[in-house]
């Protein structure tokens, strides 16, 4: 089985314990705002632009046929109309157009994956597989937990949380750790900044608890919606009423997020 992988980051040290290798995967069912990875919130692959590479030949304009590309002293990108014909990407010389991300199957992964096994062993790491919604390709991570466990490889899924019941409890057997996002407790909220309300993630979350698992929350810290006391507090007690013993990690916000959406010729969703 095959998935759309945006990149593979080897010697990851931030995406679970010890050395890891990194996969993200494409698709995510939310909308958040503050989106860290854009490139990975659609499910298809998409245009990237790389404008440092860029040799002002101006092909690409010449050759995309819904005029996404234009000429002001630089080459502007704004990918509203592109409808993924590649055309810009196979006439670039200088390689500054890619696609976002590349098909690639289970073996692939685990190929690349298991040359790192010594640093795991070693590092307690292993694999982590995260997006995106990583379990938006619940066939594919499940194909690929199960290799991979087989192989002794310690297995991560970093989640949203907003995943089929049913796609949570296939892929459990297989997984060590979930880093579980958890950005608010507030429904209304939650729908505000995400596209979606959080009564699923929250009830998966209390299912990981009640089964034992091994969870550790991850909330992102963004100033002026999740940054704040009440929404913090908020979080905690609702955490710590469950069991009192889950590590809860805050994760900064990182503006390089910003020149992700220019890659992709795209508004930032909102003003961060």
């Amino acid at each position: 089985m095959n998935g759309f992988i945006t990149k593979i980051q080897r010697f990851s040290l931030h995406d679970g314990p010890g050395i890891r290798t990194t996969v993200f995967l494409k698709g995510c069912p939310l909308t958040c705002v503050w989106c860290q990875n854009p490139e990975t919130i659609a499910e298809c692959p998409e245009v990237l632009f790389l404008n440092a590479h860029c040799i002002g030949c101006r092909k690409c304009v010449k050759s995309c046929p819904k005029k996404c590309f234009s000429w002001d002293n630089q080459i502007k990108f704004n990918s509203v109309n592109c409808n993924r014909c590649g055309l810009c990407i196979d006439n670039c010389p200088a390689e500054a157009l890619n696609w976002s991300s590349h098909e690639l199957s289970s073996d692939d992964i685990i190929r690349e994956a298991i040359k790192d096994k010594l640093y795991y062993d070693l590092s307690g790491g292993g694999l982590t597989l995260s997006g995106g919604e990583p379990l938006a390709q619940i066939g594919f991570c499940y194909e690929l937990a199960k290799k991979a466990k087989s192989l002794g490889l310690h297995i991560t899924i970093d989640t949203s949380g907003y995943v089929p019941r049913a796609a949570l409890e296939k892929i459990m057997p297989f997984v060590d750790l979930f880093l579980f996002d958890i950005k608010f407790v507030d429904r209304r909220l939650h729908q505000k900044y995400t596209g979606q309300p959080n009564d699923l993630i929250l009830g998966n979350f209390q299912l990981l608890c009640k089964l034992k698992k091994l969870v550790i929350v991850r909330v992102p810290v963004i100033t002026g919606i999740t940054d704040r006391q009440d929404n913090l507090f908020r979080i905690n007690d609702f955490i710590k009423q469950i069991d009192p013993a889950i590590k809860i990690d805050y994760i900064p916000f990182n503006a390089l997020m910003l020149e992700k959406y220019k890659m992709l010729g795209k508004t930032v969703l909102a003003k961060i």
